[in-house]
């Protein structure tokens, strides 16, 4: 980081991964995205997504993250 340069804003990177999250959910949908919010779920913030559905419900998708998805991945699982 060079002089004079602030560090990144948090909003910044938790934007980033709203901006993945409402994509996430319209592609898995396929409805018109309403809004989206961080809401406080077990002492972390997720991403919660209001879509329409194709019917006209409106919908809430909650959306940990993409890290919260991969499993780890480990030696011993007997795969190589």
């Amino acid at each position: 980081m060079q002089r004079g340069q602030a560090a990144p804003e948090p909003q910044a990177r938790e934007g980033h991964s709203m901006s993945d999250a409402v994509r996430r959910v319209q592609r898995s949908t396929g409805g018109q995205i309403l809004g989206a919010e961080q809401v406080p779920f077990e002492g972390r913030n997720i991403t919660r997504v209001k879509y329409m559905d194709d019917r006209g419900r409106v919908r809430y998708m909650d959306d940990p993250g993409a890290a919260d998805r991969k499993p780890p991945r480990r030696a011993d699982n007997g795969e190589q």
